[in-house]
């Protein structure tokens, strides 16, 4: 039984992870990864305080007896412990440090879509501070230590509240208590700041955006269906053009404005092209900077701060490659790249 501890271990590790997965929980890895490390915390303080003295005092014993000293081959075989239990104590402070590291520090992520480009590119690989915006338990994402506000323009990593257990990457565009104004036709956003995470009701401080004039960038092509082999079908190129709000930054437009406004969600008005939102206190508006290659608040709503994972700063891989196919290579001028 004891050579079948670690398969067993293994099998019972992926059934609790598809069985976490199924109820679509919003931290199924983080709460993995505490079973893991606790499971091994305790085979390793068993060692540590338990088996490793008792074989200590067995082998003193038979020393004492024999009056001989044992070689490392029969102090072996002295209160044997099986080979998987022991490695999976071994294994303690590996899992220890990775589950503080990713649960309060850093974790990494990927880019899977093309929702942020020009910022980032399919094939990306980040660097998100789990620190940036308080420290949160890594389970309920309750903060427990204060450490900072998210702010309009910075890139984070959440959960959507429509796929909890996926992890999305946006850019904030309002917060608590902002207004934000979006026209169909000219793509422009504008902001009526908030006060203290509650609407402006007089002397309002209002935002227009201002856009470079767009440029066509042949090194994208949006994705406008598959073939009937699954491989994916593209379009025309994007317009390229440079947003200057609270930060500034480069986004894409489709050639032509696209009409979506019939999909948006939790809207405060709705005047033809013209969609206002008003942003609860502690949630925030989130867009992709490829505009009309979005899935963002526009369409499902809000994102509360306990559903934030954290700030996108740097990219420490590019890897040359398109949605759903092999890299080809690696962009070097990428990688060590701040994210703005």
């Amino acid at each position: 039984m004891a050579n079948f501890f670690l398969p067993i271990l293994l099998v019972v590790g992926f059934a609790i992870w598809k069985v976490l997965d199924h109820f679509t929980l919003p931290n199924t890895f983080s709460i993995l990864l505490i079973i893991l490390t606790a499971l091994s915390g305790i085979l390793w303080c068993y060692h540590r305080f338990v088996v490793n003295p008792k074989r200590s005092r067995q082998i003193t014993r038979i020393e004492q007896r024999t009056g001989k000293t044992l070689s490392a081959e029969e102090k072996q075989k002295v209160e044997p412990v099986s080979e998987g239990s022991e490695f999976v104590a071994s294994i303690f402070p590996v899992l220890a440090f990775v589950l503080i590291l990713r649960s309060f520090v850093f974790e990494p992520f990927q880019i899977p879509s093309g929702s942020m480009e020009p910022t980032l590119r399919i094939g990306d690989f980040l660097v998100v501070e789990k620190y940036a915006y308080g420290i949160k338990d890594p389970v309920f994402q309750n903060t427990l230590i204060e450490t900072g506000k998210p702010q309009r323009g910075d890139v984070i990593v959440f959960k959507a509240p429509p796929q909890p257990n996926v992890d999305y990457i946006k850019r904030i565009v309002a917060i608590g208590g902002d207004r934000i104004r979006y026209n169909e036709l000219d793509r422009k956003i504008t902001l009526v700041y908030g006060e203290n995470g509650k609407p402006c009701s007089e002397n309002c401080e209002v935002k227009e955006f201002s856009y470079s004039e767009p440029v066509e960038n042949k090194e994208f092509q949006f994705i406008i269906g598959q073939n009937p082999d699954g491989s994916l079908m593209y379009g025309p190129s994007p317009l390229e053009t440079t947003e200057s709000g609270d930060v500034e930054h480069k986004i894409h437009w489709y050639p032509e404005p696209i009409s979506e406004g019939y999909r948006y969600k939790d809207y405060s008005t709705q005047d033809n092209y013209i969609t206002e939102w008003t942003v609860p206190e502690n949630q925030y508006f989130v867009m992709g900077d490829n505009r009309n290659n979005s899935e963002d608040s526009r369409f499902w709503g809000f994102v509360p701060e306990k559903n934030i994972v954290g700030k996108a700063t740097y990219i420490w891989l590019s890897l040359d490659k398109k949605q759903n196919e092999w890299p080809t290579g690696i962009r070097s001028e990428r990688i060590f790249q701040k994210i703005q």
